[in-house]
């Protein structure tokens, strides 16, 4: 974990077996709510990767909001693992129609 700036923290995640060796995970710390910017591959040792860097950074997923940036793998693997009750996920358009489109409806919005 890297904090960039105050309140703001890169996460490596590793890719093992890709050519792209790790992706960025970025945590933006607010007072209430802090947003995580991309998860990772839904693996055991991505979770683990990223959840440590949380630990780090001092966010519980249950006070995080996510944003994906794309809907690869490696980008968005995690957020269905992380994003709980109260937490809300953006995306591009484009990609929020694939998600409603293959996941059934929770009434949330």
């Amino acid at each position: 974990m890297e904090e960039i700036l105050p309140g703001l923290y890169r996460v490596n995640i590793p890719l093992p077996g890709s050519p792209l060796r790790a992706t960025n995970s970025y945590v933006v710390k607010g007072t209430d709510r802090c947003l995580v910017v991309d998860t990772g591959w839904n693996r055991e040792d991505c979770m683990t990767a990223l959840a440590s860097g949380l630990e780090e950074c001092d966010v519980a997923p249950k006070q995080a909001d996510f944003l994906i940036t794309h809907m690869h793998a490696d980008h968005s693997g995690l957020v269905s693992a992380l994003a709980g009750e109260r937490a809300r996920v953006y995306s591009g358009q484009a990609d929020a129609e694939i998600m409603r489109a293959s996941t059934p409806s929770t009434g949330r919005k």
